[in-house]
């Protein structure tokens, strides 16, 4: 896994063509920015210009960068709730964040 500016991106290697091929990942359904490479030396450097060339590109457009998915939610429960997932997480033997990840997995059918 690589990132830059909050950015993470994968890379497989596409041996017909003997190269590297990166994507952004944590940005939404639609990769804001792709680079490749012949090299692993070089990866890294196509990766930082592909997005700096992305937010270069917005700001001359005028438009708000899609921003990376930092993996932090902010979640309001009333108290009630708050206990039972508490409770829940304390019998499963899991930190509370865990639990809460465990169940949202679970309702999309991870």
């Amino acid at each position: 896994m690589m990132e830059y500016r909050g950015y993470q991106a994968e890379v497989v290697y596409d041996d017909s063509v003997g190269r590297l091929h990166g994507r952004v990942i944590n940005s939404g359904a639609y990769p804001i920015a792709t680079f490749e490479s012949a090299n692993v030396a070089d990866l890294q450097r196509e990766f930082e210009r592909s997005i700096d060339e992305y937010l270069a590109s917005c700001r001359e457009d005028g438009i708000e960068p899609v921003k990376p998915f930092s993996g932090r939610l902010s979640l309001r429960l009333g108290s009630a709730l708050h206990q039972r997932v508490a409770q829940a997480s304390a019998e499963s033997g899991v930190s509370v964040n865990r639990w809460i990840s465990q169940a949202l997995e679970e309702q999309l059918g991870r």
